[in-house]
């Protein structure tokens, strides 16, 4: 099990210095961390921007729901950004985006043609047996008294 981290360096008597300050997200987080998400950066990006690892962006958003909801909020504004130019180009009857489409179903989650989506199908299989020549037919059928 990991020590716990102190809240503050403590010296020893020895004069050596023990525990470190746990990182904390700097003021204007949440603001980059919404403007970093709606660019469609991932989480190890934003945490390079912010000067920062994964697992401790992570656990920034974990403690303080605020960041997880600007990164949310981030998130959502570029996908309402890419789902308006699909929606504007449907209007105008031109071909859709083709980037824009990719960039929905790889960071949004869209997909076509769901299969959860499609009602469930039934198949049966009957095994039938090969064919008899007519000397076996007839040995079946007509029985020797």
């Amino acid at each position: 099990m990991p020590k716990a981290v102190l809240p503050v360096p403590t010296v020893t008597e020895n004069g050596a210095i023990v525990g470190r300050p746990r990182k904390q997200p700097p003021p204007d987080a949440a603001l980059k961390i919404h403007e970093l998400a709606a660019e469609g950066r991932p989480i190890v990006g934003i945490a390079s921007k912010l000067g920062t690892t994964r697992e401790v962006l992570n656990r920034w958003m974990k403690e303080s729901p605020d960041l997880k909801d600007a990164f949310d909020a981030g998130r959502e504004a570029e996908r309402h950004e890419l789902h308006q130019i699909l929606l504007r180009d449907a209007r105008d009857g031109e071909k859709p985006n083709i980037n824009a489409m990719f960039l929905l179903k790889a960071r949004h989650g869209y997909r076509e043609g769901d299969p959860g989506e499609q009602p469930s199908r039934v198949n049966i299989t009957f095994n039938i047996p090969a064919a008899l020549s007519r000397e076996e037919y007839l040995k079946t059928v007509v029985k020797d008294g």
